[in-house]
């Protein structure tokens, strides 16, 4: 399970703090479920061609970037930063200095309001801000907005430097467009100084600026299919998916993105003692809610109603429910969804949790995946 904030979140119950149900407790409570009675496959894994990018490596500091396929990139020696421009319509820019201990991280955007936050500058508001690791060096991000774009601000320290990221994009188009910059601090490897203290970056040998290399395509989905788990489902294609137990899969933003914190995972559960499927979605339910309950502190139910499920014209009635919890220390907000398979006793969950400050910023791609959610049957195969 992974090393992060919420690693003790296990899918297994919709996601609830692995430590609030033994193996034992979970396989008499709600039992995976895997339809046809095969055996539970490996996960799928999606091929893709390898796009060309253009990586700039700086020839004073050693730090590089790495453009997404189609954008270019370059240095402005003038403003002393290096410049990522897209026709998909965004633009990066990058600055890197003298690391500055007295100014604390988290204030290190503020440097840049005086030159672009007030009356007649590009951003007239300063919004949600996190603390995130980029290429495993200590981050900050601050969100702008201003009349006609959007911008994300992060800043990555390390030893010897401050690194600045600058996103801008259009309004109608910045959380789309965010993605590709999460694509691009993934990328980001410090100077050869800042990796080598860095517990989870990678040092990476400098290569000349501008030049075509081999990078990690950045598809814009992929699709989890397979008919032994009843259902498929759209994901990004710069998140990954993992399978931490039978018949649950768990997806999430990769390791060093802001993304990483997000987490929603798609389980079949069959309650024992159901008799169809109504029946096994209430119970699945009402013991998911009950373990929950149970297992963090501080429960707040924010929302509690009927939710249907209609596709290829076919319509299944289940229930959501939205809360908030605190659990280690950090307060969380879940969204749970559970409908009843067409036939059988099985019930389908889909959640989607992330820490309360990031919520709002990746529920449009919870949304865009829950929308994607197709339950298979024989008719839709």
């Amino acid at each position: 399970m992974r090393n992060r904030m919420v690693s003790t979140m296990a899918i297994v119950a919709a996601l609830l703090p692995a430590s609030a149900m033994s193996q034992q407790q979970t396989r008499q409570q709600v039992d995976s479920a895997r339809l046809g009675g095969a055996p539970v496959p490996m996960a799928a894994q999606a091929a893709s061609r390898q796009a060309k990018a253009q990586v700039y490596t700086d020839a004073k500091l050693g730090f590089s970037v790495i453009a997404p396929p189609g954008a270019s990139i370059g240095d402005n020696s003038k403003a002393k930063q290096v410049v990522i421009r897209s026709p998909k319509g965004f633009a990066v820019n990058i600055q890197a200095g003298a690391t500055r201990p007295d100014v604390p991280l988290e204030r290190m955007s503020a440097l840049l309001e005086t030159r672009y936050l007030g009356e007649g500058r590009p951003w007239s508001a300063r919004g949600q801000e996190k603390s995130l690791r980029i290429a495993g060096l200590p981050a900050h991000e601050v969100d702008y907005s201003g009349t006609n774009s959007r911008a994300r601000v992060v800043v990555a320290r390390g030893p010897k430097n401050d690194y600045v990221f600058i996103f801008m994009a259009p309004h109608h188009q910045f959380i789309k467009l965010g993605y590709e910059f999460d694509w691009i601090l993934e990328h980001f490897k410090p100077s050869p100084h800042d990796a080598a203290q860095a517990p989870t970056a990678k040092n990476m040998t400098p290569k000349p600026a501008a030049m075509a290399v081999q990078a990690r395509p950045m598809p814009r989905k992929q699709r989890f299919s397979d008919p032994g788990f009843g259902y498929e489902i759209e994901y990004p294609g710069y998140w990954e998916l993992n399978n931490p137990a039978a018949m649950a899969a768990m997806f999430s933003g990769r390791e060093g993105t802001p993304a990483y914190a997000a987490i929603i995972g798609v389980q079949n559960i069959q309650p024992a003692g159901a008799v169809n499927g109504d029946e096994a979605a209430q119970r699945a339910y009402n013991q998911l809610k009950a373990s929950l309950g149970n297992a963090v502190r501080d429960l707040k139910v924010l929302n509690e109603a009927p939710w249907t499920y209609q596709r290829d014209g076919r319509q299944l009635l289940g229930r959501q429910i939205s809360v908030s919890y605190m659990h280690a220390g950090h307060r969380f907000m879940k969204q749970m969804i559970v409908i009843p398979r067409p036939s059988g006793t099985v019930a389908h969950v889909w959640s989607y949790t992330a820490p309360e400050q990031q919520f709002a910023s990746f529920q449009p791609v919870a949304a865009e995946m829950l929308s994607s959610w197709r339950i298979l049957t024989t008719e839709t195969r």
